[in-house]
């Protein structure tokens, strides 16, 4: 026999600790399979660098000056060829698969014998830590956008006791919205990532660069930045999937009266 109880005139059942244990099996197993598909995000990007490796000599002298181009050397920045390094970076940086800036050390790690045409974008996130006063503010707020996104994930997976025309709270806001708030918290870095490329172009101009090879690079840099677009997008899509299945294998459901018979509403 299942106990029901009323609220606000209506009659509800209440569903079960097996139901709840059915929709996080189901909202862990969409979530994941959303989360599976951002390989594919970046498969555009990887492939479009591979093909910029043979030319990597256009772009290697002016980027190698890059960094007192846009006047960061009079503020400590300097280009490490991870080529060169033994240990203390992992293979990506040593193979020229990845390259990043590092603010605590104020240091751009590359593979500059591979690929250079990507050391623009990397001095784009010095001049944000450096002379950016937004880009600053964004760079601190990845982190912590990245934590949200993982609580949203968490949040999705809570209980919904109460019935859905219940007075809602901050509590249950924020679990009906957790896909986007997810979505969000990825934002900061998707804005400082295009900040970072914009201003790599610009100081790739003032090196030098020609307007064809200049637009290699923006094609680069746009299949770059749809890598972490796409992170943010999968992201709110798995959260926010797996607080629909939630809601619907937690939140009690109405009984209706219909000529004698009861239906589920």
């Amino acid at each position: 026999m299942v106990n029901s109880f009323y609220y606000d005139g209506n009659q509800y059942i209440p569903k079960t600790q097996g139901d709840s244990t059915k929709g996080f099996i189901l909202a862990s197993i969409a979530s994941s399979a959303i989360m599976g598909t951002l390989p594919i995000c970046g498969k555009p990007f990887e492939r479009q660098l591979s093909k910029e490796i043979p030319n990597n000599h256009l772009y290697k002298d002016a980027f190698l000056k890059s960094v007192e181009t846009a006047g960061l050397d009079s503020k400590g920045v300097s280009i490490v060829p991870a080529q060169r390094l033994a240990v203390g970076v992992g293979a990506d940086f040593i193979e020229g698969r990845n390259a990043c800036y590092v603010p605590t050390t104020k240091q751009i790690i590359i593979n500059t014998d591979k690929i250079s045409i990507a050391g623009f974008h990397e001095v784009g996130h010095a001049l944000n830590h450096q002379t950016g006063k937004i880009g600053k503010v964004l760079q601190k707020l990845r982190g912590p956008g990245y934590a949200l996104a993982g609580l949203m994930g968490t949040i999705a997976l809570f209980s919904r006791p109460k019935p859905k025309d219940a007075p809602r709270s901050g509590g249950d806001f924020i679990r009906d919205n957790c896909g986007k708030i997810a979505f969000l918290g990825w934002m900061p870095t998707v804005i400082e990532e295009a900040m970072a490329s914009y201003k790599g172009v610009k100081v790739a101009r003032k090196s030098g660069i020609a307007e064809p090879l200049i637009k290699n690079m923006k094609k680069l840099y746009a299949k770059a930045l749809l890598t972490y677009a796409g992170r943010a997008t999968a992201t709110g899509l798995a959260v926010g999937a797996a607080s629909m299945i939630m809601e619907k294998f937690t939140r009690p459901q109405r009984v209706e009266e219909d000529d004698g018979f009861y239906l589920f509403g």
